[in-house]
């Protein structure tokens, strides 16, 4: 899959999705579909923190960090978090905004945001992203996971 913005060609490579099979039961791409995603919540989330990692897959390095958001904060006010407001609306699937508690039930998600997190000037090469959704009542390094592994090329 291939998104343009500026003089800057996103290539997303591939995406896994992983889940701990306790609070989250399944979180997997929707048959037939290029862009959606579902997972199943089977228990109350009162309260959860998300991590994004943007490593360059070669050397493993971190590019990026941003640890610890507290989950309620931002979905109840995704615009105080700049770029990833941005893209939890492109997330969303037919308005379906997120509310804490998150109730047990099946969940969708696009995968259309992506491109809109990757900043303009942005190097190239080859990197992964990583958004891992953590809650403090589960033992697990995670409940959700997202991983993304992308190439940027400049466009001359």
């Amino acid at each position: 899959m291939v998104f343009q913005k500026g003089n800057i060609e996103f290539i997303l490579e591939s995406l896994e999705t992983n889940c701990d099979h306790d609070y989250v039961e399944y979180f997997r791409k929707v048959p037939n579909t290029k862009l959606l995603y579902t997972f199943r919540v089977v228990k109350l989330a009162p309260a959860f923190t998300i991590d994004i990692t943007v490593k360059v897959v070669k050397t493993q390095r971190i590019f990026y960090k941003m640890e610890n958001i507290k989950g309620c904060d931002f979905l109840n006010n995704p615009l105080l978090f700049k770029m990833f407001g941005e893209v939890y609306n492109h997330l969303v699937v037919n308005g379906s905004y997120f509310k804490c508690p998150i109730k047990p039930k099946v969940y969708y998600l696009k995968n259309e945001g992506t491109v809109s997190i990757i900043p303009s000037i942005h190097p190239p090469g080859r990197f992964q992203l990583s958004m891992r959704v953590r809650m403090a009542e589960s033992r697990a390094p995670f409940v959700m996971e997202m991983l993304w592994k992308y190439k940027i090329v400049r466009i001359k």
